[in-house]
């Protein structure tokens, strides 16, 4: 089981979430991650403005590639398509108000120990990263308990 942590903006998941969690891009520069990302995968979504995370989706297809413009990027390249295409099935979707705080994790997943732990953050630059299988467990784990409340 693997694990994606994806670095959105609220912008972006809200148009994900437009597209009824069905289909998630990623920008051109990540292609070889793209062809590492396997139906079945997860996709875990943190929120930069807000640092926190809000929801899971499951991979249901291999990548494919598109030009057409669907998200928004804030960065260097406005005209930035996300052309690493996969299909998506919402696994848990939380409600703002359920959001996780991500210093919570700062801590727990073994993604963070890379870094000294003052800056556990710039494990969050960039917009994909692969996860642990252990650190999948643990934010599904924490989704599930999150999601009953």
């Amino acid at each position: 089981m693997s694990g994606w942590l994806i670095i959105s903006s609220k912008q972006n998941l809200e148009i994900t979430s437009n597209l009824e969690f069905r289909q998630q891009g990623l920008k051109k520069r990540h292609r070889k991650k793209a062809l590492q990302i396997e139906p079945g995968d997860f996709l875990f979504y943190y929120i930069t403005g807000e640092q926190k995370l809000a929801a899971v989706l499951r991979i249901e297809s291999f990548v494919s590639e598109a030009s057409d413009k669907v998200w928004v990027n804030l960065g260097k390249d406005p005209d930035e398509c996300y052309p690493w295409r996969f299909e998506t099935a919402p696994h848990t979707i939380l409600d703002e108000t359920f959001w996780m705080p991500m210093e919570r994790f700062s801590t727990q997943l073994l993604h963070f120990r890379k870094w000294p732990a003052k800056n556990w953050r710039l494990g969050l630059q960039g917009q994909i990263h692969a996860l642990r299988e252990e650190d999948t467990t643990t934010l599904l784990q924490a989704f599930t308990q999150t999601k009953t409340l």
